[in-house]
């Protein structure tokens, strides 16, 4: 999801943003401020309470920034400041992101939440705006917007003027291990912020860092989670599934695949286009899995093993829907690898060849391991077998097999493949494939 529809505007203390500039594509719309999915309390605050007894006490009923800004906004308006706009940008450590911001305009209280992808720090509108000089130990940045003579050395300063506004403050917003923040306040009134209500804004902040620091810490730690196990398994962990042997019975349908020749194609390629090479295949099947359910426990090398839950009661109609998700995700996946394909051919690259597995079956899922580490995953003769299957993806010359007992549980007829000793097994497995991918 892009920052907004092509033509419409993000301001987070850069210049007008369009979606589809340099800028614009580091950006994502996580809350659009449409009114609903609200993470938190929805009662506005009581404005007879101060805001830094609101924040350390009340507050901590809140479990996103986005809500707590909200809610923050409205009390300090209602106790007379007169805020047009505020933002709140918070650095965080994620492999995919930089930072998060959200931002309150008074005519649209319910706050836009938006992810700051990594690389927006290296964009000139990045650079020409006020938060790298927070970043480096500036201790306010104050533009009063009504002034004839006032340098608007920021971009986002001339749109704010034009939004009417006639102050504008940053602020550091400083956590307990040294990180800096930042929090904005603008507003339109005549003359701008009295130093009463600066002292108000200023004096709120280590309560108001404290308060967001706990709030994004548990946030980053399920973003963590979610991003290195997986959404189910981070979420299984988060509610305290940790004990080591612990694990449960559960039917899903399992994937296993493996990129062709990786041995070969690691010797004669550098390490960078080995890396760039084995993200592409697996940024094309991480996509189809995110679009249809799945969850992939963990990356071997080339290989991936990942896991359809069969939801709902043990029935066919379970067996049926996972697989139907499984071989969804396997075409889809085929697809994207194609067009990977095509462009790494007209960069002169070599393409991407790769074996796709399809069992069903139960599994056991939980924490195996050592005393000190642990892994969350499945295990079991389903997915031995699944594993088996792929091996004969070489030999039959296709991308993508299935066991009996997935061809019969699948809502669709594939094709016969022929039986085949495996590894393992003293009986040789059938398999089928799906008749569009042979």
């Amino acid at each position: 999801m892009t920052s907004s529809d092509p033509g419409s505007t993000v301001k987070i203390g850069l210049p007008n943003v369009d979606a589809d500039s340099a800028v614009g594509r580091h950006l994502r719309v996580l809350h659009d401020g449409g009114g609903s999915g609200m993470e938190s309390p929805t009662a506005r605050p009581d404005p007879a309470l101060p805001p830094i007894t609101w924040l350390l006490t009340e507050a901590s009923s809140h479990t996103s920034t986005r809500t707590l800004i909200r809610d923050l906004s409205a009390l300090l308006t209602d106790r007379g400041l007169p805020l047009t706009r505020v933002t709140c940008f918070v650095r965080t450590l994620h492999p995919q992101t930089s930072g998060s911001s959200v931002v309150w305009l008074r005519d649209r209280p319910d706050p836009r939440s938006l992810r700051i992808l990594r690389g927006m720090e290296d964009t000139p509108a990045f650079q020409a705006s006020p938060m790298p000089l927070i970043f480096e130990g500036a201790a306010a940045i104050r533009r009063r917007l009504d002034l004839p003579e006032q340098e608007l050395d920021f971009p986002v300063l001339a749109d704010l003027r034009d939004m009417g506004a006639t102050d504008y403050v940053a602020m550091p917003l400083a956590f307990s291990d040294g990180m800096i923040n930042f929090m904005t306040w603008a507003t339109d009134r005549p003359g701008g912020f009295s130093t009463e209500e600066l002292t108000v804004l200023w004096d709120l902040l280590p309560a108001l860092a404290l308060r967001i620091e706990v709030i994004e810490q548990r946030d980053l730690t399920r973003q963590l989670l979610e991003v290195y196990l997986g959404r189910q398994t981070g979420r299984r962990v988060l509610a305290g599934a940790i004990a080591r042997g612990e694990t449960a019975a559960m039917r899903a349908a399992v994937w296993y695949s493996d990129i062709k020749d990786f041995t070969v194609l690691s010797d004669k390629l550098p390490r960078q286009d080995i890396i760039d090479l084995l993200n592409g295949f697996l940024e094309a099947a991480d996509q189809a899995f995110e679009e249809r359910g799945g969850e992939i426990l963990k990356f071997l090398g080339d290989g991936m093993l990942a896991i359809f839950p069969a939801e709902g009661p043990v029935d066919r109609e379970a067996d049926r829907a996972a697989c139907a998700a499984a071989i969804g995700a396997a075409r889809d996946t085929v697809q994207l690898v194609r067009a990977l394909n095509r462009r790494r051919l007209k960069q002169d690259k070599p393409v991407v060849d790769f074996g796709i597995a399809l069992h069903i079956g139960e599994v056991g899922y939980g924490n195996i391991g050592g005393l000190e580490r642990l892994d969350f995953t499945v295990i079991g003769p389903a997915v031995n077998l699944a594993s088996r299957i792929e091996g004969l993806t070489r030999n039959l010359g296709v991308r993508v097999l299935a066991s009996a007992e997935f061809a019969s549980a699948a809502d669709e007829t594939l094709t016969a493949m022929g039986r085949h000793p495996v590894k393992g097994l003293e009986r040789p497995v059938e398999v089928f494939a799906p008749s569009d991918l042979l």
